[in-house]
């Protein structure tokens, strides 16, 4: 299978499922986007976010990504800029919950956040993460065997970290926004706001503050 051996392509795979069940940065902002534009917005954030590691995956491939590896400055700059980000995202997360407190929104209104919105949301997320930079320099050429041709061993593990994220993502986001009516309770949903913005701000100051 492209010189890669299935194998490693199993361990990937695995590896991969465990770091979409762990919380972090991904999950957060696509669970969100499914609060603030539904699941349109959540599939878009993700789609956003797989997007932009493919930039960190073809940087691996030409070495872009290794300065991060290399370069203090570097890192701590994208570092700073992706804590900034996660941050203003929480904050915006905590007004939406004082406006859902104060305003019943209409039953049947529009979403709050739009597709094109989620999916911006989800692409600048990931490449303002420098952990996955060193992820994708540091672990993902872990899974290319020295007899493996480079680029279609690296697509072929891109892709396989693409279908995890677009089932794992989305459908956490799907038990949110099926919850129905139970969500959309003003009370209820101010206060899930309320939970992803100060889960939103805590992963940026913990991004700011304890760098790798």
């Amino acid at each position: 299978m492209l010189g890669l051996s299935w194998a490693r392509l199993g361990s990937f795979v695995a590896m991969c499922l465990i770091l979409a069940a762990t919380p972090g940065a991904n999950l957060t902002v696509v669970l969100g986007c499914a609060r603030q534009g539904g699941q349109r917005a959540a599939v878009a954030a993700t789609v956003g976010l797989t997007l932009g590691k493919v930039f960190w995956a073809a940087g691996s491939v030409l070495g872009l990504a290794a300065l991060l590896a290399t370069s203090r400055v570097a890192y701590d700059t994208l570092r700073l800029a992706g804590a900034a980000y996660l941050v203003w995202l929480g904050v915006q997360a905590l007004r939406s919950a004082r406006r859902r407190s104060a305003l019943r929104r209409p039953e049947g209104a529009a979403p709050s956040l739009s597709a094109l919105g989620g999916f911006r949301r989800g692409l600048i997320g990931d490449l303002l993460n420098p952990k996955v930079g060193i992820f994708y320099t540091t672990v993902f050429p872990q899974f290319i065997g020295p007899d493996d041709a480079v680029v279609p061993a690296a697509a072929a593990l891109l892709v396989a970290h693409a279908a995890v994220l677009m089932t794992w993502c989305p459908g956490m986001s799907c038990l949110l926004t099926r919850m129905g009516r139970r969500v959309a309770r003003p009370g209820v949903s101010a206060a899930l706001d309320r939970i992803m913005g100060c889960a939103l701000i805590g992963l940026g100051i913990r991004l700011a503050v304890v760098p790798l």
